[in-house]
């Protein structure tokens, strides 16, 4: 196996969900300012799936519960996590 290549995580769905495909996720995320990674599948009766996006700015993995994915959500997000590595650089 390659140094660069790293193995896929079973729980980290890439292809089609229940209910959206991957393509609308991935088309909310980019709209917001993110870049697609994947979902991360559901824990039944604990966690429900999580949509993961990197920022383009500090190249972090952020995530955001299926149910609550929005364009406006993921700005928000990213807004939140970029300024506070903005203030991280800063001190």
């Amino acid at each position: 196996m390659n140094d660069s290549e790293q193995p896929r995580d079973p729980a980290i769905v890439t292809g089609p969900t229940p209910g959206m495909s991957e393509s609308a996720f991935s088309s909310i995320v980019i709209a917001g300012g993110g870049s697609y990674v994947g979902v991360l599948k559901e824990i039944p009766h604990k966690m429900e799936s999580l949509v993961l996006f990197n920022s383009t700015r500090t190249r972090t993995t952020l995530a955001i519960p299926i149910s609550h994915l929005t364009v406006e959500a993921v700005r928000e997000h990213l807004a939140e996590s970029d300024a506070a590595f903005a203030g991280v650089g800063a001190k």
